[in-house]
């Protein structure tokens, strides 16, 4: 039997360098869109990221997409 996918599920998280600590190892924040669009391209949700990004007054330090499914057997 084939296994499909179900349920399909895409958010992104932007981890921001808030400041230095007095050690000088960077604080961070991490804030996360969900719900992206199954058939939103990685170009889409970078660019959403981004923007939203954008709103913050910190640096952001890297994205990360998530990506989650549940796995069943095909009938």
């Amino acid at each position: 039997m084939a296994i499909e996918k179900f349920d399909e599920t895409r958010s992104a998280s932007c981890r921001f360098i808030t400041g230095v600590d007095g050690e000088g190892k960077e604080e961070h924040m991490t804030r996360t869109i969900s719900r992206f669009k199954v058939s939103s391209t990685l170009d889409d949700v970078y660019e959403v990221v981004i923007a939203v990004a954008g709103l913050y007054p910190y640096t952001p330090k890297n994205i990360n997409l998530n990506e989650r499914c549940e796995l069943i057997e095909g009938m």
